[in-house]
């Protein structure tokens, strides 16, 4: 277990009528099980991370007391225990996850996680040159950290509402670049994708935090990222798609940057209608961006015969697609019935091809440059941003130039235009200002929002 050391102080405590002396140690101890099970476990949508009693009976002995502080201080909260069935779940308080800060993380490493991702390292489809993974390592290797373990705190991050501090995000960020910085390094290139410490990282810690050549950092990354390789996979499988007035349409909203914003609009309007007044129900909430772009990715890993279900959620996306683009939705439809091949995978190779096709042009042309790479991104030293958006903007357009858009898009400039896949522009804005009540499914295993494909 990762011992957090919060910043708690020895007191005394009433209990059952007796004054208990309570330590630092042993609450850092309690509120570890916790953040430990919530980094490692999730939680459900109320943000309650399910621990049975044996985890902190072998964590403390003397653990109920510290529980029943931390309860009647409202530092935690705790829900309903149902007997054989369903332990106690916990969470933190909105109040504590505001105060708390973290002191110290003692990380102990996990050997048999290690092993088992050294086994896994080389599973890949796609070959990269191993001159080019050596010099990214090199690279990688060399990053300073904008963060003094002593006195650093990162900044907390509220859910995309604004009502909810995303405290696991939070906690395993912490726990990932206080791993980095100790020297804990992870450089894997596996599934045909490299994990880094960096990839494990927020966007914002990613952008804030990292340093290359002691400079800030800058981001180039594929907006819309697998619905911009879904048109190429389509174009490459089948030619004559380019012919499909509704492929063009789709072609047209991925390269303008707005496709996203009108799958979520569309979802919503479902639900609006759907939701027959009551505003109180979870199941008919307004989707968010972040959880259309999760639920995309559901809808290509899914099965052929299941509606995705997501955060409590089964919102009509196969319906949506089936009627919007009905040609895209039927090459779905058949690859997976092929049962050969799996559609992701297919793109994450096709994305991750064309991030190292541009990292081996820019590493030909810059001596002196150093990369870092997330999936569908690239990062380099501020001082190379015009030299690469240059590189970026031509690969980028040689990458789309056989897709088909609408008449009315036929003068679309992609290097100029404000709403294309270099700078997506939120139209749904009107959605996402809206306070709403709702239970949110916290779960702290899927990349971070902006990272989403």
């Amino acid at each position: 277990m990762t011992l957090f050391e919060f910043n708690f102080n020895d007191l005394n405590y009433n209990y059952k009528g007796k004054i208990i002396k309570l330590r630092k140690k042993n609450f850092d101890i309690i509120l570890s099980v916790i953040a430990n099970n919530i980094i490692y476990k999730g939680a459900d949508k109320n943000g309650y991370t399910a621990i049975n009693s044996n985890k902190f009976l072998s964590a403390y002995y003397r653990y109920e007391v510290y529980i029943n502080y931390l309860i009647n201080r409202e530092i935690i909260e705790r829900d309903y225990y149902i007997k054989g069935k369903k332990p106690f779940g916990y969470r933190f308080s909105e109040l504590f996850k505001r105060d708390v800060k973290i002191n110290r993380i003692i990380y102990y490493p996990n050997e048999m996680k290690d092993k088992k991702e050294d086994k896994n390292s080389n599973q890949n489809c796609i070959h990269i040159d191993p001159q080019l993974l050596k010099r990214l390592k090199k690279d990688f290797k060399s990053c300073t950290f904008d963060f003094d373990l002593n006195n650093s705190q990162l900044d907390k991050k509220y859910d995309i509402w604004g009502n909810y501090i995303e405290i696991g995000k939070w906690l395993r960020n912490n726990l990932n670049l206080h791993k980095w910085v100790k020297g804990y390094c992870t450089f894997n290139f596996t599934s045909n994708r490299l994990y880094t410490n960096f990839t494990s990282l927020s966007s914002n810690v990613r952008k804030n935090n990292i340093k290359l050549n002691n400079e800030s950092i800058v981001e180039f990354d594929i907006h819309n990222s697998f619905p911009l390789m879904l048109s190429i996979f389509m174009r490459n499988e089948n030619p004559n798609v380019i012919n499909d007035y509704d492929f063009a349409q789709y072609c047209t909203s991925v390269v303008s940057g707005t496709f996203y914003n009108s799958l979520t609009l569309g979802l919503n309007s479902v639900r609006n209608c759907n939701n027959k007044g009551n505003e109180e129900d979870y199941s008919a909430r307004l989707l968010s961006k972040p959880e259309v772009k999760q639920l995309f990715q559901v809808y290509l890993n899914g099965s052929i015969g299941r509606s995705p279900y997501l955060n409590g959620m089964r919102p009509f996306i196969n319906e949506y697609m089936r009627l919007q683009f009905p040609c895209i939705h039927e090459l779905i439809l058949e690859t997976k019935k092929e049962g050969k091949r799996n559609v992701y995978d297919t793109l994450v190779k096709l994305e991750t091809q064309f991030i190292f096709d541009v990292i081996k042009e820019l590493y030909k042309k810059y001596d002196g440059i150093k990369i870092l790479t997330c999936h569908d991104a690239l990062y380099v030293p501020i001082s190379f941003k015009d030299r690469v958006q240059d590189n970026w903007d031509e690969k980028m357009k040689e990458f789309v130039k056989n897709l088909p858009f609408d008449d009315c898009e036929d003068d679309l400039d992609l290097q100029e235009s404000s709403i294309s896949i270099f700078e997506e522009v939120d139209v749904n804005s009107s959605y996402m200002n809206k306070k709403i009540d709702y239970e949110k499914d916290i779960s702290f295993f899927e990349e971070d929002d902006d990272d989403l494909l």
